[in-house]
């Protein structure tokens, strides 16, 4: 293999220095358009995924000791159990010192950034969101009501421009959807700057709703409060996932945090039982929030790969943006290409640059092997690096 460019013991001793957690031990993107074959191999556990920012570790011990022990309940339905709903959102409620009413569940995120769409999406302009984000809600809207969604195109940072958003702002506006950190791009929002926004627009009729799937890797000292802002009552909906840092992507359980006003508007607008949220799942979720040594464990571990990921980026000359998630968005000049040639080093990748940055591909951060094997594989392509 050419290792011009990149040396592989220099990549290894880059990656002595991440500490191994013993808790962590080693166990898709919505692909409705792709073909079976496509399917087929993305899909293999034989393969590297690195298109799902998912945690390459999966759960704690101790979830996954919780989900054998309480098996057994798979015939039953997720209430009237010491593992319910309602202890979930009870222990979400006194984490974060709000009431239960004002927590609401979802088949993963997911379903919640489409109870968005059926709550504020019915009049011509009424949702703001990123041109280039997760597009779940504007493309929901764009489907059931057929009519157009604000799309703020990013700045020349590939940041999301709060300011033009706000300027963007009518009296027609009932939610402005943000993703801090956002996806693609992995970069979050000043907090001072995402605060004062937040107080600006979040009022009795504009909801901003703050999709925060990736709040858990981020650095502790560049989070903003938002638990904060909604207990100052401002109109901010809070939206987060176990999919990600805790490393239950399987299981599907999200949840919302808002007003008990908005909360009671998306329960009109949701249509499920209980979130759709099986036992697995609620006991997974339950055992999760009381492991957090875990997950702290995962954020550092996650931190020290990417970093590794970026001397080494650098040294192959690739641009690439600072993240403060377990993915990140690098040009690669033919994202086709690259896809069909990472296919025989069993790498599974997803073109997600979207529109605006159809050159950038965004990769999950695996583990240090799997990043090995990613790394070394780019750097036989000389028409990447040239």
């Amino acid at each position: 293999m050419n290792t011009t460019g990149f040396n592989r013991r220099k990549f290894l001793q880059m990656g002595s220095t991440l500490t191994v957690a013993s808790t962590i031990s080693p166990i898709s993107y919505g692909a409705s358009l792709l073909d079976n074959n496509t399917l087929e191999f993305m899909g293999s556990d034989k393969n590297i995924r690195l298109f799902s920012n998912e945690n390459p570790y999966g759960p704690s011990n101790k979830v996954l000791d919780a989900i054998a022990k309480n098996a057994n309940r798979v015939n039953r339905y997720a209430s009237f159990h010491s593992y319910s709903t309602d202890t979930l959102k009870e222990k979400i409620a006194n984490i974060n010192g709000i009431e239960q009413n004002q927590i609401i569940f979802g088949h993963g995120s997911f379903e919640i950034l489409c109870m968005l769409t059926r709550t504020f999406g019915q009049e011509q302009d009424s949702i703001i969101v990123p041109a280039t984000t997760f597009n779940v809600t504007a493309a929901f809207a764009d489907r059931i009501f057929d009519h157009k969604v604000k799309r703020i195109k990013l700045t020349k940072e590939m940041d999301i421009d709060l300011e033009t958003t706000k300027k963007a702002i009518t009296k027609n506006t009932k939610l402005v959807y943000i993703c801090n950190p956002n996806n693609p791009t992995g970069k979050s929002l000043l907090a001072k700057e995402l605060e004062s926004f937040c107080k600006q627009v979040a009022t009795p009729s504009c909801t901003v709703a703050i999709d925060e799937a990736y709040i858990e890797l981020m650095e502790p000292l560049k989070k903003l409060d938002t638990i904060e802002l909604l207990k100052q009552k401002y109109n901010v909906l809070i939206i987060r996932t176990f999919s990600k840092a805790y490393g239950l992507a399987g299981l599907r359980v999200g949840y919302a945090m808002g007003s008990s006003e908005t909360i009671a508007k998306l329960y009109h607008e949701s249509y499920t039982f209980g979130g759709l949220i099986g036992n697995p799942g609620i006991v997974a979720a339950l055992t999760a929030l009381d492991d957090t040594t875990y997950v702290e464990a995962y954020r550092k571990k996650n931190s020290q790969v990417r970093a590794c990921m970026e001397k080494c980026l650098e040294e192959l000359g690739l641009k690439y943006l600072k993240s403060d998630t377990n993915f990140m968005l690098i040009d690669v000049k033919d994202v086709k290409r690259l896809k069909e040639e990472l296919v025989p080093f069993g790498i599974a990748i997803f073109p997600s640059g979207g529109k605006h940055y159809p050159t950038w591909a965004r990769i999950s951060i695996g583990t240090l092997e799997q990043m090995k094997t990613f790394l070394n594989a780019i750097n036989t392509m000389k028409w990447l690096k040239s």
